[in-house]
């Protein structure tokens, strides 16, 4: 998997490089023939060092070509689309490392021999713990930046598996990641003298993980809170969260005393709210930083223009 991420990067530095320093990628291509050519099938006596490089040649030819052809026909600056091709090479030789690793840790194990019922007994509690820790991330970020309750915000349960999966995902990933590696060293009976260690060590680890993304996932929904509440502040419409669009509108009261729950309510500024609930709706005051709430039926709501109102 190296040598095909080195011929793919060659392909794509013959491509950008000019004149004499042309010569370092074909330099590089061509030590990767023989070596490349033996890994793949094997130096045993019955094969000849001619087919050995005619393998190698195939494969490492084959890569370097469709480098060169990415680097050509791709859109974009040449840095941006080898950047992103070596984000997804990466990303592929890390993916069949756990796919490969994940078996050796755990064949012949206690998750190996109760699969039977462990796995159907995770199914419903991720139907849970998913949603249910997408609508913190949602309380968060309603709460900390601008002081409205969770409920007060319809969200449907799409965007709060959403919200929960890059958080847990990145969890889980990185949980895989510290399985593979303890079943790579089983494979290579690297753990004979500290198997307890290693037994007793990931599960711990994968659970610091968790909770460490979970708090990541937290601090990242206030971040995101409070970069909304400064474009609020500045008149900008807020970036989108999971479901919650924040809107700048302007509101004029249909009487001239009307019920406010932590009014006073300013109609002469843009107010931000993230949409109705009900028959009311919550308002957040950039320049008090307070929220308020009042019926819908007390007021007129229209959309701010340029940030202003009137």
């Amino acid at each position: 998997m190296g040598g095909l991420l080195l011929a793919l990067a060659s392909g794509f530095t013959l491509a950008a490089f000019e004149g004499p320093l042309l010569l370092a990628p074909i330099l590089v291509v061509s030590l990767l023939v023989w070596p490349m050519g033996r890994s793949i099938i094997g130096s045993a006596e019955n094969r000849p060092l001619r087919l050995q490089l005619g393998w190698g040649a195939v494969a490492v030819g084959m890569m370097t070509a469709f480098g060169l052809m990415l680097a050509v026909i791709a859109p974009g600056p040449l840095t941006d689309v080898a950047r992103v091709t070596t984000y997804a090479a990466a990303g592929l030789a890390l993916f069949l490392f756990i796919l490969y690793g994940l078996p050796y840790a755990l064949l012949h194990t206690w998750f190996s021999r109760n699969a039977n019922w462990a796995v159907p007994a995770l199914i419903p509690a991720l139907a849970l713990s998913l949603p249910w820790f997408g609508g913190l991330l949602h309380t968060m970020y309603l709460r900390t930046g601008f002081g409205i309750p969770a409920d007060a915000v319809p969200v449907s349960l799409y965007w709060r598996y959403l919200a929960s999966f890059k958080t847990l995902g990145l969890a889980l990933a990185l949980a895989s990641l510290m399985a593979a590696i303890a079943g790579w060293m089983r494979h290579y009976h690297q753990w004979v003298n500290s198997r307890g260690m290693v037994t007793v060590g990931v599960p711990v680890v994968s659970l610091v993980v968790f909770g460490m993304s979970g708090l990541a996932g937290t601090a990242e929904a206030q971040i995101d809170a409070g970069r909304a509440w400064e474009a609020a502040r500045a008149g900008r419409t807020p970036a989108s969260y999971y479901g919650l669009e924040g809107e700048l509108v302007c509101v004029t009261p249909v009487d001239r005393e009307i019920p406010v729950f932590s009014g006073p309510l300013d109609s002469q500024r843009p107010l931000l709210t993230f949409g109705p609930s009900g028959d009311r709706i919550w308002l957040w005051d950039p320049r008090r930083t307070e929220s308020l709430s009042a019926r819908l039926e007390d007021l007129v709501v229209t959309e701010a223009e340029k940030g202003r109102c009137g």
